[in-house]
């Protein structure tokens, strides 16, 4: 999944952005933010987000935001937002500042189309503290893979629970050869296909 990390109208509201604020958490995880085209608009052009707003809410706004990115990249973030006059390259840094700055390191401006469209182990995935490209944990993966494999038994048992053709064929993977199979993988690829034989497999996405 694409992850939000942001409750601000920066991230949340309108179409999206064909880029992708990317940086690496303090737990070796990997967050994707993407900014609305939205918050892009009012920063480069005539800002006006709070328009019409009492006086003093955008102090309020400063003090709020501070809360979470400190008072600098509070205020410069709300300027923006409200007076406008940035180039789009200011725009990402102030968005990266504010939303991503104090949640990680080895922070940067990705294309949509590098970031890995297979979401299947999005939970496992682990970059550089200092950037670079997105891995997989494989140790974390296997974990997630037979979580999978449960869940889709699960949902299959109940399914067929509730036929009238079917309730009375249970299906009853063998649970040892599974695990077996999960923890022997040794790539991930090869983790991705560990499946049960009485279930269709889920799509691969390339």
């Amino acid at each position: 999944m694409l992850m939000t990390i942001s409750p601000s109208s920066a991230c949340r509201s309108g179409a999206t952005m064909p880029k992708r604020i990317v940086f690496t958490r303090h737990d070796g995880g990997v967050s994707v933010c993407a900014p609305s085209l939205t918050a892009l608009r009012f920063m480069t052009g005539g800002g006006g987000r709070w328009d019409g707003f009492p006086r003093g809410f955008l102090d309020r706004q400063i003090t709020k935001q501070a809360e979470e990115c400190g008072e600098r990249n509070a205020h410069r973030f709300v300027m923006a937002m409200q007076f406008g006059g940035c180039t789009d390259a200011e725009a990402y840094e102030l968005m990266r500042d504010r939303f991503c700055a104090h949640m990680g390191s080895g922070i940067e401006l990705w294309d949509v189309a590098d970031v890995p469209p297979d979401r299947w182990f999005r939970d496992a995935w682990v970059r550089s503290h200092n950037g670079g490209p997105i891995d997989v944990s494989l140790a974390k993966a296997r974990g997630i893979q037979f979580r999978k494999i449960k869940k889709a038994v699960a949902v299959e048992r109940d399914r067929r629970a509730a036929d009238i053709e079917l309730f009375d064929k249970p299906i009853e993977p063998d649970w040892n050869v599974l695990r077996d199979a999960v923890r022997r993988a040794d790539a991930v690829a090869k983790l991705r296909h560990v499946w049960p034989i009485e279930l269709m497999p889920p799509p691969v996405v390339d």
